[in-house]
């Protein structure tokens, strides 16, 4: 598991993007044409609105997980047959 982590920051840098944001980013090389500009991935961004939109989809995620825990625990129980057939019960059970 950590060398997937490592493998995925691998050649990754922290930089701050134009927008005041910063971010870890992979460098992808030149843009073709580009006059010295470059190709980017951002793999993880710090700025407060990043920080909220992800305890958002946190909370989201532990709220629809408790209303399938609520819903499981508020389902019926099956009834389980009483009217079994006398033929159906041993005879060592049945004799006092």
């Amino acid at each position: 598991m950590l060398s997937r982590v490592r493998n995925h920051f691998q050649g990754a840098k922290f930089a701050r993007m134009s927008s005041g944001t910063y971010c870890i980013i992979r460098d992808l090389g030149l843009v073709k044409g580009g006059k010295g500009m470059r190709h980017h991935e951002v793999l993880v961004t710090f700025s407060p609105k990043a920080f909220l939109r992800s305890i958002g989809r946190l909370s989201g995620d532990l709220v629809r997980a408790g209303k399938r825990r609520s819903l499981w625990l508020q389902r019926e129980p099956q009834r389980f047959r009483t009217d079994v057939p006398p033929s159906a019960v041993p005879e060592s059970a049945s004799q006092p």
